[in-house]
């Protein structure tokens, strides 16, 4: 068909471990992916920092000047801020548990909502898809953690519980405006630590696996197929969702 208007997708966090897999899965000619992070990666690049709050909506719309309006946002950055490892109960500091709080889940709920209030102003359909985690419906199993120098993360669950029921009461809102928002959660993915190159501690990897029907972790690219569905119009009468994709741990 010709002059056929080309997809346009927002992919913020394109440059992360999941991020990537997701870009790549968007090879189509037909599409243009837009990887939106503070660390190049891709093609179509631009710098974006979720953690500037202030200033997300001037951002924002100067990537719709620049890309035009996104069909679909795909928001899987892992915004961090502080000393955010050490949010556990036992070393619990307020300021730094709120502004964590802040940077994920604040900028979570402000750029989905710019980029829906953008799309129904222009009376297009469209998709928008948030990542939460397991853990933001499951406790942490400290079993996982023996061995290693990992431990719970409190503000995570706050953060991703709360993107749960972000979508929930997004999807409502917008649904009769032509709005699919879904979410997804993954259990733990193969690939470096968040904010290290290092690889996942092998007893963390060994005891996780053990605890999934597959006994194994994801794949990046497997998440990133799933949101490749999910951005889909095969896809279109889901909403409101979160997705869980763990191989089989939160079935238990």
């Amino acid at each position: 068909m010709k002059n056929q208007k080309k997809k346009i997708i927002f992919i913020i966090g394109g440059s992360g471990l999941i991020g990537r897999s997701v870009l790549n899965a968007f090879n189509d000619k037909d599409i243009i992916a837009v990887n939106l992070d503070i660390k190049k990666y891709g093609n179509n690049y631009s710098y974006f920092d979720c953690t500037k709050l202030r200033f997300l909506k001037k951002s924002l719309n100067s990537k719709f000047k620049k890309f035009g309006i996104p069909d679909v946002l795909i928001n899987c950055s892992y915004p961090i801020v502080g000393n955010w490892s050490s949010n556990n109960f036992s070393n619990l500091n307020i300021d730094n548990a709120k502004s964590n709080i802040e940077a994920h889940l604040l900028s979570y709920t402000l750029i989905a909502n710019e980029v829906a209030k953008k799309i129904v102003s222009k009376k297009m359909k469209g998709k928008i898809i948030l990542f939460s985690s397991i853990y933001g419906f499951l406790a942490q199993n400290s079993n996982n953690y023996s061995n290693t120098k990992m431990r719970e993360n409190l503000t995570y669950t706050l953060i991703k519980s709360g993107i749960i029921g972000l979508v929930k009461q997004m999807a409502f809102y917008y649904g009769n405006k032509g709005l699919e928002i879904n979410c997804i959660s993954p259990g733990a993915v193969q690939g470096h630590v968040k904010g290290s190159s290092k690889k996942q501690n092998r007893d963390f990897v060994k005891q996780f696996s053990k605890n999934t029907a597959l006994k194994r972790l994801a794949e990046p690219k497997e998440i990133g197929n799933l949101v490749k569905f999910l951005s889909s119009e095969e896809c279109s009468y889901i909403t409101g969702q979160n997705i869980i994709i763990d191989g089989g741990y939160s079935a238990a």
